[in-house]
């Protein structure tokens, strides 16, 4: 049994926008136990969950027993973040306008699919990045729309506020080592909600990359990933399959299916946990928001299918198991059982056991007896 301590405990609570009240009775337990709220917050900080933490501390009450250092940065970051995702709502709609007036079919994925959709509000889920998918067929017609909208490829500084020009061309071989098209980069220029000195650099050169000029004018980068692929090797139709339309951003738009959003997100959980040893909490709160509000039109054999052609049944099993015990959201059992790497065959490839302790970073040592 590996029992989480008081702050891992309120990570895992506060990664995702929906609680069950029992769950909201046991955060409110906890604030009131002598937990370390620097490291919670450093946590938070590196699974991108800050904003979420803030939201439900603040409802329930408890924002102020945080420590006046940690509340104050807890605070500005989720102002940034919340500033950040408008700018990349509104630039959205921009895109999105661009893309249909030329007639190229896209969908929303990843980020701004999951928080216009899924979470209570959608600036409450933080997006280092816009993301769209669009068919190979029309990349380099997307390419064109993009610099027509003035988004370039480049690098931003965020202790300069200035600009490096890297216009890249696209070649067949993108399509056989990437899944994406070079980052798009557009700067926005707003008023700084605080004065530069009030920011710390670890947040605008890392988190919500920023400058803050003489003037008070804040300088913003607003990178779009357009997505061709979700990973190397997946078939277009499987990308595409589900795909509906919602309501968003005040206009009809193609979304992601809840069902490719599920063994994606599990999936992709599950591989960055273990191959980049990258933090994922805000992966594993994205994955119990779909299920929390599309658990009935997930279509599980199409899952199960997907699970055997790609060999991610060990990813999509561990992950998707420890969401139906942590956070008793009701996957069939059946479904679990079908795709359960068996034990006693050869490993499959990618399996490398439970999710939970890599998600936290505990090391253990288990006991070892001879059968």
């Amino acid at each position: 049994m590996l029992r989480l301590s008081r702050e891992d405990s309120v990570l895992l609570l506060t990664c995702r926008g929906h609680l069950q009240r029992q769950e909201e009775e046991r955060l409110q337990g906890l604030v009131r136990e002598d937990v370390n709220w620097a490291y919670i917050a450093w946590r938070a900080e590196n699974n991108r969950t800050i904003p979420l933490l803030e939201y439900h501390l603040r409802r329930l009450g408890a924002f102020d027993v945080l420590p006046a250092p940690v509340k104050a940065y807890v605070e500005r970051w989720t102002v940034m973040s919340r500033l950040r995702s408008a700018l990349e709502f509104r630039n959205l709609g921009r895109i999105l306008d661009a893309l249909d007036q030329e007639g190229i079919p896209c969908f929303l994925v990843k980020g701004p699919d999951l928080a216009l959709l899924y979470y209570p509000e959608p600036l409450l889920r933080p997006m280092t990045d816009v993301d769209i998918m669009i068919r190979a067929a029309d990349a380099w017609r997307t390419q064109e729309v993009m610099f027509a909208l003035g988004f370039r490829h480049g690098i931003f500084d965020p202790s300069s506020g200035g600009w490096t020009d890297d216009r890249k061309p696209l070649g067949q071989e993108m399509f056989r080592d990437t899944y994406a098209l070079p980052v798009f980069v557009h700067i926005e220029k707003v008023e700084a909600p605080f004065p530069a000195d009030a920011l710390p650099a670890k947040l605008r050169h890392r988190h919500v990359k920023a400058y803050i000029g003489s003037n008070n004018v804040m300088h913003i980068p607003i990178f779009v990933d357009v997505h061709f692929n979700l990973s190397v090797g997946i078939d277009e139709e499987d990308i595409w399959s589900g795909v509906r339309l919602a309501n968003a951003l005040g206009r009809v738009v193609r979304v992601h299916s809840p069902t490719g959003a599920v063994w994606f997100l599990a999936a992709r959980l599950y591989h960055e946990a273990f191959l980049y040893n990258s933090l994922r909490l805000l992966m594993l709160g994205d994955l119990h928001c779909v299920l929390h509000n599309q658990i009935n039109d997930i279509d599980w054999a199409e899952v199960a299918a997907i699970a055997y052609k790609y060999e991610m049944r060990p990813a999509l099993y561990y992950v998707l198991s420890q969401v139906r015990h942590l956070f008793g959201i009701d996957i069939p059992t059946g479904f679990l059982d079908l795709i359960r790497p068996d034990q006693k065959e050869i490993p499959l490839q990618h399996d490398w056991g439970d999710i939970v302790p890599k998600l936290f970073s505990i090391p253990s040592l288990h006991r070892v007896e001879l059968a």
